[in-house]
């Protein structure tokens, strides 16, 4: 019975591939057309950042998935238990399968076409698409499910207690942000952490993102399973 509802709330969310599947990559692909055109006209490499817009994308999709989804599922009489099992399962085969398509365009854009015949840097991002496909892959999927789950848990806590303090943690992720900032600024730690982050592999931070998407994961489960519909 419990793998029918699980089921049941991937089908849910599978009825919308336009959100989850195809408008990122519409949206990436627009900004991959304009670089690709103004790099036409430029004599020295063009490296840019478009690309990033997907894992903005996979952040709002974490935000929007469940004010879409949850009050017609619970009231549907489905488990929050299963809802959030099956909204997980949902964001892992979403966040794989856009890992393998840039992992894909990652290998033609460098190895086969040297930047698309005009030196654009846009899906090989230097650091961040080193290492094998197989690598890749993981480095994509586990930054995906990581944003995807930030977006997710922050609805939670509107679910859980309203805007108030949605806002009340907002303030307290400000100022927690600033306090950081002002201490690294102070101890002159910026270039400790460039540093730090230069002697590592982008496999290695990626999978430190892990425990992190853990955390997002319980204090979401947690949340959603005393908030109101």
């Amino acid at each position: 019975m419990t793998n029918n509802r699980l089921a049941g709330v991937i089908r849910l969310h599978s009825k919308d591939k336009l959100s989850w599947l195809l408008i990122p990559w519409i949206v990436v692909m627009a900004s991959f057309v304009v670089n690709l055109v103004i790099s036409q006209f430029l004599e020295e490499d063009l490296y840019t950042g478009g690309v990033a817009s997907l894992y903005a994308y996979m952040l709002a999709i974490g935000v929007i998935s469940l004010t879409n989804t949850y009050p017609f599922a619970i009231g549907m009489g489905v488990r929050r238990h299963d809802y959030f099992w099956g909204t997980a399962a949902a964001a892992a085969f979403a966040s794989l399968y856009s890992a393998v398509v840039l992992t894909v365009l990652s290998y033609v854009e460098y190895d086969l076409t040297d930047g698309w015949g005009s030196g654009l840097h846009f899906f090989h991002v230097p650091y961040l698409s080193d290492g094998s496909p197989l690598v890749q892959v993981a480095v994509y999927f586990l930054l995906i499910v990581n944003l995807f789950f930030m977006g997710f848990m922050t609805t939670c806590v509107f679910k859980r207690f309203g805007i108030l303090g949605l806002l009340g943690f907002a303030v307290v992720m400000l100022i927690l942000g600033t306090v950081a900032s002002f201490i690294m600024t102070k101890m002159e730690w910026w270039a400790d952490l460039f540093d730090w982050f230069n002697a590592h592999k982008m496999l290695e931070i990626a999978l430190l993102s892990v425990p992190v998407t853990l955390v997002f994961m319980l204090v979401s489960y947690a949340l959603l399973r005393r908030s109101k519909a």
